[in-house]
């Protein structure tokens, strides 16, 4: 800083004090030339730095006697000191055009080069600041006007020439206050550039006697904080938090109000609050609406809602700038949200004004959701749980709803082993199959889609079950269903032999047997597995021993089986299991009576089809086979069961 304290009748004497340039006034006694004379010229150090002159800046009494190169110069430091640049500049290319023996040419070569820039001509800047290093390349000025030339550089979105001068200054000044901060604008330059990974690279090693390391550690904290690693945001603050007024809030405003939402995410909030305090104490109004904003997603964060209101208020009332004033609905928005304050209609309009806001929307669906199952209604939890997963799969409030989703899953898997319903089994299926709830029971979703015959569903669910037993059983059973024994088998000899497998690995070593054709031995294993206790699994077990039993003509004790089934999921196949029992006994009428209950199943409709025709053709009704055989024709013209008919009847 160059204070200039001078009055009429006076001369300057410059003086260095610290770091000013003090310039005191000196009666003005007896030959003016000789006193003029011994005047000590402006020193290097104060070149190219900003000036503060008085409101007196010293003028001459006698022009004729004063050194007019020193009047111009002084009268360019005035205008400067105003931000007049255009005057500045016309004073100071006036001595750098004449007087270039003059005390102050390099001062005024060095000035002008600040004028240019301060007026964004910047080619000119550049221009006029590398000739004045090329006049005097050892002035102390040097370092401070290269960072001058690269920030006109960065201006011009030329980062590249930028570091280039940056990694002069630290060749040339290791070991100085210039090199420490070169080191920080490389990696400022990047950070510009939002190129945070290598501008971490800079921040992280600039060591702590560094001037600016508690700007290095805001900034790497801010790094940190886009890329939503918050933990190590908040660490790079900690490691400068002591030195937290080093930081212009001014400036770092929104920085330092990022760390403060970290801080909050951590639930530091009387370090978050010292952030924000600071913030707030430089009477800024600018700063501090932006610091109210995040003080009021620290508010939302911690459930203090009172005080995210009034805020908010306050932003909607004074602010000036539209996206805060949008900032602070939004965020009291989410207070409604949070309170619970939400029907379907909500949620729709919502979605609708905060499309492209993934907290907002998150943070509706989950709260809808999560009302919903605490209403008990798990069909509109898992509703929304699904929209959310499938808008932002990595959301917080994703992760947040996997245990709404486990617990809804659970809790309907429950009905379904009490009630058991195709279509419940296949809605759980696809929802877990979306969500992927970790601590859904898989396992017995796995068994349900097993018993409700959707084998080829499990393949997809059945490396996510958690249970080892339980995840080997069912992948045994899968292999033994697609007919590959030989793995099947493989597994199963590892299983242990304890409750519940013992019962799994009945009814797998019987589905063997039922598939080799060894009924009997079939029947008896699935007999074992009989006594897991487990409706569902015991009615699937007893399908297979019917069937089985049919194989080996004992169609009597089929039928005593198949009249113990309840699951309501079999009876369609216990109907026409009974029918086929009646028809290889040779009791055609009855047989008819009953496959006529399934003629409008498609599931069985094929089969009801032939044999309705075989069991007429077997009473010789001649005219209702016909009836029966075109029907399945029509319906199914490429039916093996056609061509076999076609050999009978004709």
């Amino acid at each position: 800083m160059i204070i200039v304290k001078c009055n009429k009748g006076f001369v300057p004497e410059f003086e260095i004090k610290g770091n000013s340039v003090v310039v005191e006034p000196i009666p003005k006694i007896g030959n003016f030339k000789k006193n003029q004379e011994n005047l000590i010229p402006p020193p290097q150090s104060m070149l190219a730095i900003p000036f503060y002159v008085s409101e007196n800046t010293f003028s001459p009494v006698e022009k004729t006697k004063a050194s007019y190169d020193e009047t111009l110069f002084f009268s360019g430091v005035r205008a400067f000191y105003i931000k007049n640049y255009q005057l500045a500049a016309a004073f100071f290319r006036e001595i750098v055009s004449k007087y270039p023996k003059s005390p102050f040419f390099i001062s005024a070569y060095f000035l002008l080069g600040d004028c240019y820039k301060n007026m964004n001509n910047y080619d000119l800047a550049i221009k006029t600041y590398n000739r004045a290093i090329e006049l005097a390349p050892k002035n102390s000025a040097v370092a401070q006007t290269l960072f001058s030339i690269a920030k006109i550089d960065e201006k011009k979105n030329m980062f590249m020439a930028a570091r280039n001068i940056y990694n002069r200054i630290i060749r040339n000044y290791m070991g100085t206050k210039w090199a420490d901060k070169a080191l920080f604008m490389l990696g400022y330059s990047y950070y510009l550039e939002n190129r945070c990974r290598e501008a971490l690279n800079y921040f992280l090693n600039i060591q702590k006697k560094n001037s600016y390391y508690p700007l290095s550690m805001i900034l790497a904290a801010e790094c940190f904080y886009r890329v939503k690693d918050y933990a190590k945001a908040v660490l790079a603050y900690y490691y400068m938090s002591n030195k937290l007024k080093d930081v212009s809030p001014v400036k770092y405003y929104r920085e330092l109000g990022d760390v403060g939402v970290a801080l909050c995410k951590f639930e530091d909030y009387k370090e978050a609050g010292k952030i924000f305090d600071y913030l707030e104490s430089v009477h800024s109004e600018d700063v501090l609406e932006h610091s109210y904003i995040d003080r009021m997603k620290c508010d939302l964060k911690k459930g203090d809602f009172d005080d995210l209101n009034y805020r908010g208020k306050y932003i909607l009332k004074y602010s000036k700038e539209k996206p805060l004033k949008n900032e602070a609905k939004k965020l009291m928005d989410e207070v409604k949200l949070k309170k619970g304050e939400v029907n379907e209609k909500t949620i729709d309009e919502i979605m609708a004004k905060y499309r492209n806001d993934p907290d907002v929307v998150s943070l509706a669906l989950y709260v809808y959701a999560n009302k919903n199952f605490r209403n008990g209604d798990c069909n509109e939890a898992l509703k929304y749980l699904v929209k959310l997963k499938k808008i932002y799969p990595n959301n917080d409030y994703t992760l947040k709803g996997n245990d709404i989703a486990a617990k809804c899953i659970n809790k309907m898997l429950k009905q379904f082993y009490a009630d058991p319903s195709t279509n419940l089994i296949e809605y759980l299926y696809k929802n877990s199959l979306i969500l992927k709830p970790k601590k859904a029971n898989l396992c017995k979703l796995a068994w349900g889609l097993i018993f409700s015959h959707k084998v080829g569903e499990v393949e997809k669910i059945m490396h996510l079950i958690s249970d080892n037993e339980c995840r080997q059983a069912v992948i045994a059973k899968f292999f033994i269903e697609m007919g590959d024994n030989v793995k099947a088998l493989n597994i199963v000899n590892s299983l242990q032999k304890v409750e519940p497998y013992i019962y799994y690995l009945n009814m797998i070593f019987g589905d063997v047997n039922y598939f080799n054709g060894d009924y009997k031995k079939a029947v008896s294993l699935y007999e074992n597995a009989l006594k897991v206790k487990n409706n569902l699994m015991d009615d699937y077990l007893r399908l297979r021993i019917a069937k089985s039993m049919i194989q080996l003509k004992e169609f009597d004790k089929a039928k005593q089986v198949l009249g113990r089934i309840k699951t309501s999921i079999y009876l369609n196949e216990v109907t026409f299991l009974e029918g086929l029992c009646l028809y290889k006994k040779g009791d055609y009428k009855n047989a008819i009576e009953t496959f006529r209950n399934l003629i409008n199943n498609l599931s069985y409709k094929e089969r009801v089809l032939f044999y309705l025709t075989m069991s007429y053709y077997k009473l010789n009704d001649k005219k209702n086979a016909m009836k029966y055989f075109k029907e399945l024709k029509r319906n199914y013209p490429n039916s093996d069961y056609l061509r076999v008919l076609k050999v009978i009847i004709s």
